[in-house]
C-alpha cells in the first residue's frame, strides 16, 4: 500500500494535520526519551510527529482511530520491529496496557481540538506517564497555566495542575496545518509530579469539589459548600471548614489555589461527605 499523503482531513474526527517540518521537528524533539524508551503517540495521522520520532530507536506505539490512516501506518512500519500500530480510541482503549511501563512511558500527540480536556485527564489519572507533550488549543494552552484569580482559571487549570508542571513547547500558527484551523495552538509539556501530591481518591474528591465550585463561579464559597447539590453542607458545617481551612465566605472559586481545593476537599471527606462518582 502507499502512503497517502494527500488524504483529506475528516472533519468528523477533528483532523488537521501539521504540515510545518520545523515545528514537527520541534515538537518531537521535545518528547524527552532515549533509546529503547516507551513513547505512545496519539492520533500520529499521516505521520508528521513519526517521522521523526522514528530516527530515534524508540519503542513506538502509535494510535489512530481513523481505518484508513491505521491501516497506511501499518503499511509504511511494517518492517520496523519498534514500531506498534494500534488501531482504536484513545478515550476507550488501556493505554496502560499497550507498553511494558507506563510509568517510563512519554506521551506525545496532536489531538484533536474537541476532546482535549478528556484525553489530558485520562492521561492524568494515577499511574502518570514520565511526562507528555501535546498540541492543544492556544486558549486551551492559556487556561491551563492559569493562575489563580485571572479570569481564565478554573476547575481545567486546577486538574492539571495538581497533577503536574505545565510549561510551553512553541506557538503553532493555524498557517502550520492542512486544513487550517481557525485558532492558533501551542505545544506543551505536562510532566507529572513525582510523587503524586494525591491519592487517586483525593484526586478525585478534588474534582468533584473544583467542578462544582467553578459551575457556580460567580457565587460565594459558603454559598456554594452551604446550596450546591453536590456538596450541600449544612451552614454551620460550612462556617467549620471554612475556618478549618483558613478561607473567607466571601471567596469566589477563582480566588483559591489548587492547594486551597486540597485542603478544602479532605475537611469536607471529613464531615461525611460523599461526593458524586
Amino acid at each position: 500500500m502507499v502512503y497517502n499523503a494527500r488524504r483529506v482531513a475528516k472533519r468528523s474526527l477533528g483532523q488537521h494535520f501539521l504540515v510545518d517540518r520545523n515545528l514537527q521537528r520541534r515538537i518531537a524533539d521535545a518528547v524527552a526519551a532515549e533509546a529503547n524508551d516507551p513513547v505512545v503517540e496519539i492520533g500520529p495521522g499521516r505521520g508528521a510527529l513519526t517521522t521523526h520520532l522514528v530516527e530515534r530507536s524508540l519503542q513506538l506505539t502509535l494510535v489512530e482511530l481513523d481505518d484508513d490512516l491505521f491501516a497506511e501506518l501499518v503499511s509504511r512500519h511494517a518492517d520496523r520491529a519498534d514500531v506498534r500500530v494500534v488501531h482504536g480510541d484513545v478515550l476507550k482503549l488501556d493505554l496502560r496496557s499497550l507498553v511494558e511501563d507506563w510509568g517510563r512511558t512519554h506521551v506525545v500527540g496532536n489531538i484533536p481540538y474537541n476532546i482535549t480536556t478528556p484525553i489530558i485527564f485520562r492521561l492524568l489519572e494515577m499511574p502518570y506517564p514520565t511526562d507528555i507533550v501535546l498540541t492543544v488549543q492556544a486558549e486551551v494552552a492559556r487556561r491551563i497555566a492559569a493562575p489563580p484569580g485571572t479570569r481564565i482559571y478554573g476547575a481545567l487549570s486546577v486538574g492539571v495542575q495538581l497533577h503536574a508542571v505545565v510549561e510551553l513547547v512553541c506557538k503553532v500558527p493555524r498557517g502550520a496545518f492542512r486544513p487550517v484551523p481557525r485558532v492558533d495552538s501551542v505545544a506543551i509539556r505536562i510532566t507529572p509530579r513525582s510523587p503524586p501530591r494525591l491519592s487517586p481518591r483525593g484526586a478525585a474528591r478534588v474534582r468533584c469539589l473544583t467542578r462544582a465550585a467553578f459551575s457556580w463561579r460567580r457565587k460565594q464559597l459558603g454559598t456554594i459548600l452551604a446550596r450546591h447539590p453536590d456538596l450541600a453542607r449544612p451552614r454551620p458545617v460550612v462556617e467549620r471548614l471554612l475556618s478549618a481551612c483558613s478561607l473567607a465566605a466571601e471567596l469566589r472559586p477563582e480566588r483559591l489555589a489548587p492547594e486551597d481545593f486540597v485542603a478544602l476537599a479532605a475537611a469536607l471527606s471529613e464531615t461525611g461527605w460523599m461526593h458524586p462518582r
